[in-house]
């Protein structure tokens, strides 16, 4: 059986010794942790997102509701504007329905916003007409 020593430089430090040093270890961590931080944002951002765009989708579905609702009625719809609650998701929605006349004396024109439970702004706009047949 042989035994192996590895030689000692004068500085005391062994020639056959591999590894890396403190410096080069801080600095793959730093790295490592740069990387993490970046992607934690990223992830963190994709679900704000997507929690933005799925109740602006709600907020789009309840406005053509609103809209299919008043063409499918058959009445005539009256001038003005009118503001109700709705509903949907486990969540309250507030809907502003505006009718107006138009300079075709049989079509009205009708502007439904959509927004999320007390929140002010609107998180939807759609437009639309209704003709008088």
């Amino acid at each position: 059986m042989t035994l192996c020593r590895a030689r000692i430089k004068p500085g005391g430090y062994p020639t056959g010794a591999s590894g890396f040093t403190l410096l080069e270890v801080l600095v793959a961590l730093a790295v490592f942790m740069i990387s993490v931080v970046a992607l934690h944002r990223l992830v963190s951002q994709s679900v704000s997102q997507t929690d933005y765009l799925e109740r602006k989708v709600v907020a789009l579905w309840i406005a053509q509701d609103t809209l299919t609702l008043l063409r499918l009625d058959g009445a005539w719809p009256a001038v003005g504007q009118s503001v109700a609650n709705v509903r949907q998701m486990n969540q309250e929605w507030w809907v502003e329905t505006r009718v107006s006349e138009t300079s075709e004396p049989l079509l009205r024109r009708v502007d439904v916003r959509v927004g999320s439970g007390a929140e002010e702004a609107t998180l939807f706009a759609l437009h639309g007409f209704i003709g008088k047949h």
